[in-house]
């Protein structure tokens, strides 16, 4: 579906927006197999939230953002539309719940931080983080279980696939790899003084103490705390995860009680890996 067909559907879908329920929206984000999964579904035993999977919505406002100046009518009638209030109608109603409080999950939010306060004043962001040797072994992991099956993100086609230093190389890249992306935009975003908007929630904290923890994002978004269910999480939707090229459990959650796992990265990806890891983990220090 291109562009334009997307803009089209939701500005059909939504064109009779109700401002005066409008809803509140929070972002998680931050870095991948850091929990993140699992908390959507905890935030959703709260009848009075909704948490995404993996969302396009920032791609969807960010195409529409760049392209506006492109369609034909906005050219030769550049005062007839609105670009931000169409976009803020987008953002009210891309998800299909009638829940009033939204988290949209992304690991592109601490990109654009500046651009969704632009569109929607003060936000906050929750972002999960966790061990970069744990988050390496995770994925070494995933590979190792799922490449029987399948090729993981076109291997054979890739050298850097080949050995264990080069796909943790690969992974950990700045530019574009699976972690460092989202690390790197972390790192910057707190660069850029927007650290007051966003909450580091560490795995180790909230697998150990999931209630206190709790406590805390919702003392962060300013909500009335509910008393949530730690010992019985249950996985209520599932993403496709063939489009991630990591196998069919990426998203895959541990059904029953919060539990902390203790780290098998040295057995997984070695010590070296394992000290060389360690220096990245910069919300420890």
């Amino acid at each position: 579906m291109n562009i334009i067909m997307i803009f089209k559907y939701h500005i059909i879908k939504n064109i009779n927006i109700n401002m005066n329920n409008k809803r509140t929206i929070h972002y998680i984000t931050g870095l991948p197999r850091s929990f993140s999964t699992c908390l959507t579904h905890i935030l959703m035993q709260n009848p009075r939230f909704y948490a995404s999977t993996t969302s396009s919505l920032l791609e969807l406002l960010i195409q529409i953002r760049n392209n506006w100046d492109s369609f034909v009518g906005h050219k030769s009638n550049p005062q007839g539309q609105d670009k931000w209030k169409v976009m803020k109608s987008i953002l009210q109603n891309y998800h299909n719940t009638d829940r009033p409080v939204i988290f949209d999950k992304s690991r592109g939010w601490m990109d654009k931080i500046e651009f969704i306060e632009k569109l929607n004043g003060p936000s906050k962001f929750i972002v999960c983080v966790r061990n970069m040797e744990d988050i390496v072994s995770s994925f070494e992991k995933l590979y190792r279980k799922n490449r029987g099956e399948f090729e993981i993100n076109s291997e054979s086609q890739n050298v850097k696939m080949k050995t264990l230093k080069s796909r943790i190389e690969l992974w950990t890249d700045d530019n574009g790899g699976v972690i460092g992306s989202p690390y790197v935009s972390m790192i910057d975003a707190f660069n850029r003084g927007l650290g007051d908007r966003m909450l580091l929630v560490p795995y180790e904290g909230i697998t150990y103490h999931p209630d206190a923890w709790m406590r805390r994002i919702y003392e962060f978004i300013g909500e009335e705390y509910y008393e949530h269910d730690f010992n019985n999480v249950k996985q209520i939707y599932k993403e496709n995860d063939e489009f991630f090229g990591w196998g069919d459990d990426l998203h895959t959650i541990k059904e029953g009680p919060v539990e902390f796992r203790e780290s098998d990265a040295v057995n997984i990806i070695g010590e070296e890996w394992v000290d060389k890891l360690k220096k990245s983990n910069i919300w420890k220090s």
